[in-house]
């Protein structure tokens, strides 16, 4: 991931580094058409839609802090993994000097997955215990996503979304 000159020049200009992962969730709707899975906090309006994700533990493999995360914010468990995306560099700023490694994967839900509904964060991270609301959304090509999230939101990485 980090060869040790990157990490090493990092250290020493004393920037935190973390390593996270973030799932695209496809379903196919009941017209064939893939859909992707959204969500929005009801708690905190100005907050913007987002994908599930979030950290990996330290000497936690990838694909498992994946799941792991998916179960915790979204409460779905089983997915397919159809493909990593890549991963996304993000450099924060604000509130201190943080970049971001984001593992970036497409998943498969079945297609009877609910259409929308609410869950309850579980995990031990920042977000436990927050109200998350889901709903599947078909994207058009000017959808966009926050900063580092949104990366792999194109026909180029997703073709199945615009189709």
């Amino acid at each position: 991931m980090l060869n040790n000159r990157v990490y090493l020049t990092l250290q020493s200009m004393d920037v935190k580094t973390t390593v996270r992962v973030g799932a695209y969730i496809i379903r196919q709707n009941k017209q064939g058409l893939h859909e992707l899975l959204l969500l929005q906090h009801p708690d905190c309006p100005e907050a913007p839609l987002q994908i599930p994700g979030g950290g990996v533990e330290p000497d936690e493999l990838i694909e498992d802090a994946l799941h792991r995360e998916v179960l915790e914010e979204c409460g779905l468990n089983n997915l397919v993994v159809i493909r990593k995306l890549g991963t996304a560099e993000i450099c924060w700023r604000l509130p201190r000097k943080l970049i971001s490694y984001r593992h970036c994967f497409l998943l498969q839900a079945p297609q009877n997955t609910l259409d929308v509904w609410d869950h309850t964060v579980q995990g031990n991270g920042i977000d436990a215990g927050m109200k998350f609301s889901y709903f599947w959304h078909r994207p058009a090509l000017d959808f966009k996503l926050p900063e580092g999230l949104g990366c792999f939101l194109s026909p180029e990485h997703i073709p199945e979304l615009y189709d």
